[in-house]
């Protein structure tokens, strides 16, 4: 027994693909068993309340939001979400990435922002709710500027920071080549540092997907959170607990199609 437990808890011991599997199932197995363990029996006298739906209630209710009967809903729903979170993206893109880039190569450009960037750091994103319907109203652009000024805050610390760690060696040689200060920039630190911003932009990304709800939660006429909010009045828990467990499963999709992009685009990478 004592050789097992050592050798469960071996230091960076190689993990195979099988084990790996397998181990990362077993706290959704758990998770599953206590769902159904307290929500078994009649709702009234259910240990997590009666609305508290059992997991065969929610696969009936996936079944029908996924069917011919409500399909266009949930997908149009789905697609709605993605158009704001891809808009907010695009948004905090064109202002991180010039700007990241900047700072993190000249550093009185850096000074200049770096107050503005802890600041960002510091800001409790659900205040921007409030922030942004006195600035943009309730409509669209509400929406998708409130996901932008959220992944501008997560992605331009980070973009900075992939630019800083270009070893100053890379930068030497350059200048000893002839390298000027703009190839130092685009042909020197933005290439080694690319494979870095791109998991940076794909982890904001990501940021942006899990803030959807909060994005969505005043006047949405459309939408993954407005479906949660509208199920919630209505008290249709089946349908909460769906939409919850859709929006990880599509945010764990489009995380794996990042890294799916960033393995074509940065191969040598993968054999770190």
């Amino acid at each position: 027994m004592k050789r097992l437990i050592d050798r469960f808890f071996a230091v960076r011991t190689p993990v195979g693909r099988l084990w790996t599997i397998l181990l990362g199932a077993i706290p959704f197995v758990i998770a599953l068993a206590i769902w159904v363990w307290i929500t078994r029996g009649d709702p009234s006298f259910r240990r997590g309340g009666a609305m508290m739906p059992q997991p065969e209630e929610v696969a009936r209710e996936a079944w029908k939001l996924l069917g011919k009967q409500d399909s266009r809903n949930v997908y149009q729903a789905a697609i709605a979400s993605l158009t704001r979170v891809a808009k907010g993206f695009g948004v905090a893109l064109v202002v991180s990435l010039p700007l990241g880039i900047a700072m993190g190569s000249f550093a009185r450009v850096g000074a200049l922002f770096r107050p503005v960037s802890i600041i960002g750091g510091y800001l409790p994103i659900a205040a921007l709710v409030p922030l942004t319907l006195l600035w943009f109203g309730t409509e669209e652009k509400q929406k998708y500027m409130f996901l932008a000024i959220a992944a501008t805050c997560y992605l331009l610390p980070l973009v900075v920071k992939s630019i800083s760690q270009v070893d100053d060696v890379f930068l030497q040689t350059a200048e000893t080549l002839g390298a000027t200060k703009r190839h130092l920039v685009t042909k020197v630190m933005m290439p080694i540092a690319a494979g870095e911003i791109f998991d940076a932009t794909r982890m904001a990304f990501g940021v942006g997907w899990t803030y959807i709800m909060l994005a969505e939660l005043v006047d949405a006429k459309e939408g993954l959170g407005s479906m949660i909010l509208i199920a919630q009045r209505r008290g249709v828990p089946e349908t909460v607990y769906f939409v919850v467990l859709l929006i990880v499963a599509i945010g764990f999709l489009i995380d794996k199609g990042f890294s799916i992009v960033g393995d074509q685009l940065f191969p040598w990478r993968r054999a770190r």
